[in-house]
């Protein structure tokens, strides 16, 4: 895997994660909170887990692939 495919799964998988984060936030908390509070919240706790989840990811395909 090069560093260009890297990157972009790296940007495409926490770019995945936000605008899941956001459309559930948008779901679950739309009531409670409106739906554009519900939505950042969501976008942001979907980057935090979500990065972390990517990167882990990345790291081990890489690893198993046998390194760049």
């Amino acid at each position: 895997m090069d560093i260009i495919t890297l990157i972009i799964a790296l940007v495409a998988g926490i770019a995945a994660a936000m605008a899941g984060g956001a459309l559930s936030g948008m779901k679950i908390g739309a009531e409670a909170l409106g739906a554009d509070l519900a939505a950042y919240m969501g976008g942001l706790y979907g980057f935090l887990a979500g990065s972390i989840g990517v990167v882990a990811g990345l790291v081990l395909l890489t690893v198993v692939k046998g390194g760049f």
